[in-house]
């Protein structure tokens, strides 16, 4: 969760300079504090001390006074152990000021260390369990060398984890990773090496990569990068990748804020990723073909996801099941052989989701990652990979890369039975359409709404069938982006307590479709205006109920997807409004690589 950055052999010697800005790319995955640590580089004295800087609060505008110097490492934490404090901020030094840890995930057993480092003499000026790991390196390299000491240190952390260590005395980064994401990039012209929990870090340098499997570690120096087995100790061959990921990706290309920027990119992602991956999602398609049990498993977005993805598989006559991975485990029991656990995560990372599809592979069953960043552990996991590619996703609040894997599962279910060619064509008349309602008419629409909203403290929103995932993701872009409760409710749900909710003039959103419950939903929108709710209807179509109408394009089961995008549009503008910040919403970070 937390973002880790650094860089060896940086050209200008600015490297304090060249990781702040890294740490700026990888805000939304912490954004509490801030810090890095530097070997200055004007200095003669071998074991001069690190200098490091850390600060509490957002990076966006943060400038740092640390001297010059060619290598660097840095973090831009999310808070688990201790509070948001400087002190807390990583980077962590050891007692003698030589080396700098930076650290994403919990040390589950750092307790047990840190009475024992205690006792020994050293000496602690944080409360998390990050310092604890400096500590311990400092201890072992009393006798041993700085590699094997990083290594044999990070093999007695319990959890999930990943580190960076800077030791100034040899100028020497050496980085661990065991379930949370670390990636090396390499720009082979200029010679400079880097480390990112993710590549947008340092993209503008490089698009050449590796990304770190568990139990792998990098030693990287002025030299270069090497790869070692954890476990062995054992140094292996590092085969770099280069990613089709442009820096533009990762740059806000004149939109105020990427959430929007994002929002507005699904005019071209959708169609993408629908295209891109007809081969595999047909091998996919042959396997359920074969009676394979179907189980959906996601977290958050995901979930909601892969609900969707329940509803589009029974319109192909194929039961499946549907599960928040953080539930699935007593439910694993029932995966076998013919098992097919189709797992969501736009990061491939989230702890919950691994954590379950580990469970169901012990148990025999086969993986599909339904996954938008690369090289993620879940890939590692699956036996097939369908990777959406809606590029890299930096608002905390996922967009492009949901309805990318909204669209996949669409496909999936249509392939199934040999309905691919229909499926595209659905698909590229659904973004015909995005690409004319996604306009300036539309958002003016939209603030608007927003303006009415501004204020209020609830929002409901009801949908039925596709239009009840679909609720369910509308609410979350409310809450996520704006901090408005907004509450999703099945819309036959209303009769059983809901209703009793409703107040005059309470915000009601009713999200329909033309299809087989149109006079059902309807029937539901009537009973909350007559409880005195505004009901504000997001369907391809006029109605008596709705007290207004945000129109969307009648896609048949597509059509929700629309309904969707006016929850993220209605987020955002709210979020501005409010003085939310729509990219980094507080607390939550992008890739929750703790469980």
């Amino acid at each position: 969760m937390c973002g880790i950055f650094a860089i060896v052999n940086d050209l200008k010697g600015d490297a304090a300079n060249t990781v702040l800005d890294g740490l700026k790319k990888l805000e939304y995955r912490g954004y509490d504090s801030w810090g890095i640590a530097i070997k200055p580089e004007n200095t003669s004295r071998k074991r001069e001390k690190l200098a490091v800087e850390k600060h509490i609060g957002k990076i966006g505008d943060a400038k740092t006074t640390l001297p010059s110097g060619k290598i660097a490492i840095g973090h831009t934490r999310w808070a688990t152990h201790g509070g948001v404090t400087d002190d807390n901020a990583h980077p962590h030094l050891d007692c003698l000021g030589r080396l700098a840890v930076i650290h994403n995930g919990i040390v589950e057993n750092y307790l047990n260390f840190k009475e024992r480092l205690v006792k020994s003499g050293h000496r602690f000026s944080s409360e998390t369990d990050t310092e604890v790991v400096a500590h311990i390196i400092e201890e072992k390299l009393k006798t041993i060398d700085l590699t094997t000491a990083v290594f044999d240190s990070f093999n007695e952390l319990t959890g999930s984890n990943a580190i960076g260590v800077l030791d100034g005395e040899s100028e020497t980064i050496v980085a661990c990773r065991n379930g949370s994401p670390l990636v090396v990039g390499v720009d082979e012209n200029h010679h400079r090496f880097f480390l990112g929990s993710d590549v947008p870090a340092f993209l503008r340098y490089t698009n050449k990569v590796y990304f770190l499997e568990d139990n792998e570690g990098v030693v990287i120096d002025k030299q270069g990068v090497r790869l070692y087995d954890l476990k062995t100790k054992r140094e292996k061959p590092l085969r770099l990748r280069r990613l089709d990921w442009n820096l533009e990706d990762a740059e806000k290309s004149g939109f105020p804020h990427f959430l929007i920027k994002e929002i507005h990119e699904q005019k071209q992602t959708i169609e993408k990723a629908a295209m891109t991956n007809q081969r595999i999602i047909g091998d996919v398609a042959k396997i359920i073909r074969e009676n394979y049990k179907v189980v959906f498993i996601g977290c958050g977005s995901a979930s909601y996801c892969a609900l969707a993805g329940k509803y589009f598989f029974a319109k192909a006559g194929i039961e499946t099941q549907t599960y928040g991975a953080y539930e699935y485990l007593p439910f694993s029991t029932f995966a076998d052989d013919k098992t097919l656990v189709i797992a969501i995560s736009q990061s491939g990372e989230t702890a919950d989701t691994l954590i379950a599809l580990k469970q169901a592979k012990k148990n025999r069953a086969k993986i599909c990652a339904v996954v938008n960043a690369r090289g993620s552990t879940m890939e590692r996991l699956a036996d097939f990979i369908i990777p959406v590619g809606a590029g890299p996703e930096i608002a905390v609040v996922s967009t492009k890369a949901f309805t990318a894997q909204l669209i996949s599962l669409y496909m999936l279910s249509m392939a199934v039975n040999n309905k691919v060619n229909q499926a595209m064509t659905d698909v590229k008349r659904f973004s015909n359409h995005l690409r004319k309602w996604l306009s300036v008419s539309l958002i003016d629409s939209i603030i608007e709404k927003s303006k009415s909203l501004m204020d209020m403290e609830h929002i409901y929103v009801i949908g039925k069938h596709l239009n009840f995932p679909g609720a369910l993701e509308f609410a979350l872009k409310l809450k996520e982006s704006s901090y408005i409760h907004a509450e999703p409710f099945a819309a036959g749900e209303l009769k059983h307590g809901v209703i009793t909710l409703i107040q005059k003039d309470t915000p009601c959103f009713v999200l329909a479709s033309i299809d087989e419950v149109k006079g059902e939903i309807l029937s539901s929108a009537a009973e909350l205006k007559a409880r005195g709710g505004r009901i504000i209807g997001v369907a391809p179509f006029e109605s008596d109920e709705f007290d207004c109408l945000i129109k969307t394009p009648d896609a048949g089961d597509l059509t929700f997807i629309y309904n969707i995008i006016v929850g993220q549009l209605l987020g955002y503008y709210l979020g501005v409004g409010r003085g939310a910040d729509p990219d980094k919403p507080r607390n939550l970070a992008k890739s929750v690589t703790v469980k």
